[in-house]
C-alpha cells in the first residue's frame, strides 16, 4: 500500500481522538492537546491516512527555536501497527522542520520504552542525554529552613548562574538542553534574563533554578546546582511550591546518579528519559 502522508485538518482531530485516547494505562494527552497544537503556527499535525483519506496515523513536529525542530505524540492506529506510518510520518517530520530551517531534530522517550528506542535508533536517531523527571503531590504545610528558602534573582544574577551553570556537571550532561514541559531544545543566557524579568528565576546558596507555571504545577525549566547542595535547593523547591499554592512540583535535571539519588530521598517518583537527536 502507498503511504500518503498530509497536513492534519480540523475535520480529523474527532477521528484521531477515538484511537489515541487510550494509548497508556492512564490514557493519552493527544485528544486534550490536538486543537492546542492545530492553531500552533510554530508546529504541524501530520498524518498517514488510508484510501478513504481517514487519518490512521499522527505525529506533531514544532519549531522550538530558529535551528531546533521537536517531533513528538507519534501514534498509529492499533490495528496498522508495523504498516511503515510511523517511519514515514517522521521522514515527514524531519523535513518540515528542516525546510524551516532546522539543523537538529530532537524527541524523546522513556528509558525503558526499548521498543521504541529500538525504532528511533534505526531512524538515525542518536541518544543525547538522559534526564530525571520527577513528581511530587506539593505539600503546601512545607516549610524549608530559612537558609535554604529561595528569593527572586535580579538580572544582575543571571551572568553569575550561567557561568555556573555553563561549566557544572549538570550542564554537561544535559547537553547544554533546558526543558519546556516534555520538549527540550538548548539553553541561552536570554532564556534566565527572561526568567529573572518574569519572576521566574531564583535563588538560594545552593544553586538557581527556573521555573515555568504549568496551571496548577510548578515546574522546573533548568537548574543549576552541585552534588553537594542539590539537597537543599531541592527543600527550597518544595517550600516554594507550598508557598505559591501549587498542586504538583515536577523537577527535570539531567540523569546523574547523584541527581537521582538526591530526588528520591526527596521523596520524589521518578521515571528516566532519553532525548535523542539527529542532525538535518
Amino acid at each position: 500500500m502507498d503511504l500518503v502522508v498530509r497536513s492534519a485538518r480540523s475535520d480529523d482531530l474527532a477521528s484521531i481522538s477515538t484511537w489515541t485516547k487510550d494509548t497508556f494505562e492512564w490514557g493519552d494527552y493527544v485528544p486534550e492537546r490536538l486543537p492546542q497544537w492545530m492553531d500552533d503556527p510554530e508546529s504541524e499535525i501530520l498524518v498517514c491516512v488510508d484510501a478513504a483519506d481517514v487519518p490512521l496515523a499522527i505525529v506533531h513536529v514544532r519549531m522550538l527555536a530558529t535551528t531546533e525542530g521537536w517531533l513528538e505524540a507519534a501514534r498509529v492506529h492499533p490495528d496498522h501497527k508495523r504498516s511503515g506510518m510511523g517511519t514515514a510520518l517522521n521522514h515527514a517530520g524531519v523535513e518540515w522542520a528542516r525546510s524551516r530551517g532546522a539543523r537538529v531534530v530532537r524527541l524523546a522517550t522513556e528509558t525503558g520504552n526499548l521498543a521504541a528506542r529500538k525504532q528511533v535508533e534505526k531512524l538515525g536517531y542518536r541518544a543525547g542525554s538522559s534526564w530525571v523527571t520527577a513528581f511530587m503531590e506539593a505539600d503546601r504545610s512545607f516549610r524549608a529552613e530559612i537558609a535554604a528558602r529561595l528569593a527572586k534573582s535580579a538580572s544582575i544574577d543571571v551572568d553569575s548562574a550561567w557561568m555556573f551553570w555553563s561549566t557544572s556537571e549538570l550542564g554537561g550532561a544535559g547537553r547544554s538542553l533546558l526543558s519546556e514541559g516534555w520538549q527540550w531544545r538548548e539553553a541561552r543566557v536570554d532564556d534566565l534574563t527572561a526568567a529573572a524579568r518574569d519572576d521566574r528565576l531564583f535563588q538560594s546558596p545552593a544553586g538557581w533554578v527556573m521555573f515555568r507555571s504549568d496551571g496548577s504545577d510548578l515546574e522546573t525549566m533548568w537548574l543549576a546546582s552541585s552534588p553537594e547542595d542539590l539537597p537543599r535547593l531541592l527543600e527550597g523547591i518544595k517550600d516554594l511550591a507550598a508557598t505559591q499554592g501549587a498542586d504538583q512540583l515536577v523537577v527535570k535535571v539531567p540523569g546523574l546518579d547523584w541527581a537521582s539519588e538526591a530526588l528520591r530521598r526527596a521523596q520524589f517518583s521518578v521515571s528516566d528519559i532519553l532525548v535523542y537527536y539527529k542532525g538535518v
